[in-house]
């Protein structure tokens, strides 16, 4: 009676120390997902800017050194199909991020909406050989 008493014991503070870990993790994910998302929009912000502000300076050079001269057409034409190839590029990477990202999240919640059923099948695997390994 006693070692049972033990192995409850021992089992007793598992529990409290796996249920304060998952309580701390339910805490701070919300915390590092908005951390994350306000780094991600002051890249972007930075990011932006840094373009916009080197798009201005060539401009404002070129009109002030009196070097503008035509683009030709044609160069005007690849310029614009490079862009909208670089657009398009850019919108297939996102969507097999997302892609990624949902398989992986119906992975996950699969194997959760399932775990019951791997917990009973262990169950009966422990009683199956229990018997072998426990002395009479």
């Amino acid at each position: 009676m006693s070692e049972n008493k033990d192995a409850k014991d021992n089992f007793d503070i598992i529990e409290q120390i796996y249920k304060k870990y998952f309580t701390e993790i339910e805490n701070s994910v919300p915390h590092i997902q908005q951390v994350l998302f306000d780094f991600q929009n002051e890249s972007y912000k930075t990011w932006k800017n840094a373009v916009n502000a080197n798009f201005s300076l060539q401009k404002e050079f070129i009109e002030n050194s009196k070097f503008n001269y035509d683009i030709p057409e044609s160069f005007k034409t690849i310029i614009e199909n490079m862009s909208e190839e670089t657009v398009k590029y850019r919108s297939l990477c996102n969507k097999i991020i997302i892609a990624t990202i949902e398989s992986g999240k119906k992975n996950v919640k699969t194997w959760n909406d399932n775990a019951d059923s791997f917990i009973d099948l262990n169950r009966k695997i422990i009683h199956y050989w229990l018997p072998v390994f426990t002395q009479k």
